[in-house]
This record gives C-alpha cells, structure tokens and sequence, in this order.
C-alpha cells in the first residue's frame, strides 16, 4: 500500500513537472479554441462577429467592457455566452473593439467613439436579421447598451440585458453616503481633472492588475486550483483558456480621452443617473429608454455594488425593469 502511495505521488510530480516545462516553453497548453464567426461589419472604432447559429429565431448583440476584449463572451466552450445562445436558435452577434493599442488612433478614442460603435451594430444586426435585437452588456459594456439604447430612444431593440452595470457610481462605495461623496468630488474636481488630463490612457497591463487585485480572493484560490491541478493534463486543459483570458490575454487598453470622459461624466458628475449625457450634440438620458430591462445584480460584487446597479430602476423610469 505504501508503495503504491509512494508511486502514485512520484507519477503526479513527474506529470507536474512535465506540464510546468510545457507551459514554461509555449507558453499555454492544449490548442487555441474561439467559436466560428465572420465579420459582417467594420466600422473605425469596431468590427461586428456574426456567430454561426442554424435557424436563429431572435438576435441577441453582446458589447464588451471598454478594457475587455470580445472573447469575454466565448472564453471556452463551458463557459461560451455565444454558443449556449446559438445551440438555443438564438443568432449571437458581438461588437468587437479591438485592442486599442494596435488599432491607427485607437489611444485617441473618445467614450462617445464607443457609444456610436454599438448604434451602427444594432442597426447594422438589425438589417442582417430583419428582427429587432436583444442588446446585452457586462459590466462597463451594460453601461454602453444603456447609452446606446437611450441614444437611440429603445428603437430596433428588443429587450436590454446587463451584468453588474453600474448607474449610481456614486453608490459604489460602501459605507459612504451617496449626497455626502458626490459633494465631497465636486469639491476635489479641479485636482481630479489636473490629474486626469495627463493621463494618455491605461495599459491593459494595468487594468488586468487592478482586477486582480479588486478580486484578490478569487485569484488565491485560482492559483492554489492550479497548483493542485498541476498534474491532471486534462483538467488543465479544460481550464487553460479561462487561466490565459484572466492571466492578462482578455485585457486591453483604456484610451486615454474615454477615460477622462469616464471620470469626469460618471465618477464625478455621476451623468448615468441624473443630468444625461451629449452625444453627437443631443442631450440623452437613461429616461429615453422604453424596452425591457432585465439587470442581474452581483451581491458580492466590488466592482459594481448591488445599490450603484440597481439604480436603472430609477434612471429610466419609462421602462420595465427586472433585477
């Protein structure tokens, strides 16, 4: 019996050993995996992916975090948004914005570039389809469909789904008074802005990092299942995608005009909640908004805290909200 307990852990520490070697010379294990899809559309800020579905009965559209590559909906194939929805008859579409960094003028891209980008996608899967869509978002992404959906007064959109999207910033922090920390922003505004403006934009490097440690438990945990993996080719394989996407592969970067238009429109004058934004000129507010909504609520979230996400409620109050 001893023997064989000697034996077995010898044979898991020379599969350890083995598998470490491979992913220190290639750098992953097991073959790339992404879902068929074509491009249907290219715009200068996006280019939109039609997924392969047999008879689609509806259309859904998926827009990423503004950070987050589009492989955020098709990370591997149990955990791939796009494919349980085709398997279902349900055409996915996803607005893919690139990496910013590697795109001509990507770092100069404005929030509004990004907002008009899913515009010409609804419009764009509408006319491919012939049938209203559904427009999803996760986090920062939901914030967009929000945009989107009220820019375009709901018209050509079925139905809004967001995950862990925040509205009420101000309420993204616990323990604060939401009046008491918008006064006390205003008051630092001019510092915040002297600051902002200097930034050229944030590495994906950067955002990865500051995921990471936003969810630092999540990231022990993940690392100690690697280690106790180490050994199981087949377990590490099936998790070998998820392990590279959050490792820093799924992250780009945050040009540098968007995110002074994030802090200045949503962290400082909290505008996804009271007051709209502009667009192109126009004034728009979430109160445009008239479909459906269905927003899923993270009750362990930190990044988007339940109360900052369940405000939509009250921002468009011309629509039937679901949570």
């Amino acid at each position: 019996m001893k023997r064989r307990r000697l034996a077995r852990a010898r044979g898991r520490m020379v599969a350890g050993a083995r598998n470490a070697l491979e992913l220190v010379r290639l750098g992953r294990l097991g073959e790339d995996y992404a879902a068929p899809y074509e491009i249907v559309d290219v715009g200068e800020h996006h280019r939109l992916r039609r997924y392969a579905c047999e008879g689609g009965t509806a259309v859904a559209l998926f827009v990423p975090p503004l950070m987050v590559t589009a492989e955020v909906y098709d990370v591997a194939p149990d955990v791939s948004a796009v494919s349980a929805l085709a398997a279902r008859g349900i055409v996915p579409y996803v607005v893919d914005f690139g990496a910013p960094e590697r795109e001509t003028g990507g770092m100069k891209r404005t929030l509004d570039d990004h907002v008009r980008a899913v515009v010409r996608c609804v419009e764009r899967a509408r006319a491919l389809s012939g049938k209203d869509v559904h427009l999803l978002g996760y986090s920062q992404g939901g914030m967009f469909c929000y945009q989107a959906a009220a820019y375009l007064r709901s018209e050509g959109i079925r139905s809004l789904v967001t995950f862990g999207s925040p509205v009420d910033i101000h309420k993204g922090l616990p323990g604060v008074r939401s009046d008491l920390l918008g006064a006390f922003v205003r008051a630092i505004e001019p510092a915040v802005t002297q600051v902002v403006d200097r930034v050229e934009g944030l590495p994906g490097e950067l955002t990865s990092t500051a995921f990471k440690l936003v969810s630092t438990r999540k990231e022990i945990q993940q690392r100690l299942d690697f280690l106790r993996l180490l050994h199981d080719r087949s377990a590490l394989e099936r998790r070998e995608a998820r392990r590279r996407f959050l490792g820093g592969e799924g992250f780009v970067a945050w040009p540098g005009p968007a995110f002074r238009a994030f802090v200045d429109d949503f962290i400082v004058h909290n505008r996804m909640l009271s007051g709209g934004f502009v667009i192109d000129g126009r004034t728009v507010t979430l109160a445009d908004i008239t479909c459906p909504i269905l927003a899923f609520v993270g009750t362990t979230d930190e990044i988007a805290r339940p109360a900052s996400v369940r405000a939509i409620a009250d921002a468009a109050p011309s629509a039937y909200v679901r949570m």
